[in-house]
């Protein structure tokens, strides 16, 4: 587990970030996926996920160092976005949420390593471990940081981040995308959630989502965010997939 992370405040007086595109997927998901498949079961014939974003990419390239094969089950824009960030594996499409998890399901029985992560609570704990490293970090470099925000998508990175940060006094917030602008990897909890049975279903009531302005991608959406909060200086975003680079766009 990787422990030390690239974080920078690309402006004076702006928010600091965390750059997740600096991880070998190009996304903070490799650290959590990672953990978790340190404790899959042998004899995996390969990795399956619900995920057109950031979590396939990060199974196909963890599968790839184990040398299994990766299959996402997502739709057509789910399967343009991959191809057009190198996912290697396989992309099967599915009309429907009920068919994507019958797809999952027929893999899981033939003995593929599904994480199911949009229902397994599992994926927080994985989450908190490279959250605590985070916090540490940030408490050294930039010891004013007050609130943390990232992409709401499952729901595992929000709750993982606000298990460990608040605890040290800072709050956590998720974003989710404007009203009909889509975002990879982001989901609006209102009108997308499997009820009971989603992870994030029993933190809902005490975790605060907030919407985004309109932007053509995450990271913008998030700086845009940040920026607009009484004291930008005291913010960490969790830029999922964004690498420093990337700021001179945004």
């Amino acid at each position: 587990m990787r422990g030390v992370f690239s974080l920078s405040r690309p402006r004076a007086g702006g928010p600091v970030v965390l750059w997740g595109g600096a991880q070998p997927s190009g996304s903070l998901k490799y650290l959590t996926f990672a953990r978790y498949l340190a404790a899959m079961p042998p004899g995996s014939r390969g990795l399956v996920e619900l995920s057109g974003a950031s979590s396939a990419l990060a199974l196909d390239v963890l599968g790839r160092e184990r040398g299994l094969p990766t299959v996402s089950v997502t739709d057509a824009a789910g399967e343009t976005y991959l191809r057009a960030h190198g996912f290697q594996g396989q992309v099967r499409q599915a009309g429907s949420m009920a068919d994507m998890f019958h797809q999952a399901m027929v893999l899981e029985r033939d003995g593929w390593c599904w994480p199911r992560q949009l229902t397994n609570r599992a994926l927080v704990s994985c989450v908190e471990a490279w959250a605590a490293g985070l916090r540490a970090q940030v408490r050294e470099r930039f010891p004013t940081v007050r609130h943390v925000v990232c992409g709401f998508g499952t729901g595992a990175t929000l709750v993982g981040l606000a298990r460990v940060f608040t605890a040290g006094g800072c709050t956590v917030t998720g974003l989710q995308p404007a009203p009909g602008k889509p975002l990879p990897g982001w989901r609006t909890w209102e009108a997308q959630n499997l009820g009971a049975e989603d992870l994030f279903f029993e933190h809902q009531p005490r975790m605060p989502l907030a919407t985004a302005a309109p932007a053509p991608d995450p990271f913008t959406a998030l700086l845009e965010w940040a920026r607009s909060q009484p004291h930008p200086e005291r913010v960490l975003v969790i830029a999922h997939n964004a690498r420093e680079p990337d700021i001179a766009r945004a």
